[in-house]
């Protein structure tokens, strides 16, 4: 349960404190999801305290992160 302490939620630690946290290009791809309006999707799709393994999980973020932008640009947001 996050206490509002460091290395409580992944999350929080990469968005707000700038943590290193999985790594450099997951830690991008989070933040890039979560601007593009994706927190509730990376939340509800994977369990962030404990990740697939980083290949797998970078790749699904990826694939996540293109669909948004994507859509985004259909809505016509400038990426």
């Amino acid at each position: 349960m996050p206490n509002g302490k460091k290395r409580d939620h992944p999350l929080t630690d990469i968005l707000y404190r700038k943590l290193s946290t999985f790594s450099e290009e997951i830690d991008e791809l989070v933040t890039e999801i979560v601007e593009l309006g994706g927190r509730k999707e990376l939340e509800q799709t994977f369990n962030l305290f404990a990740p697939p393994p980083l290949p797998e999980f970078e790749q699904s973020l990826k694939e996540i992160r293109d669909r948004l932008r994507k859509e985004a640009k259909q809505r016509g947001w400038e990426i």
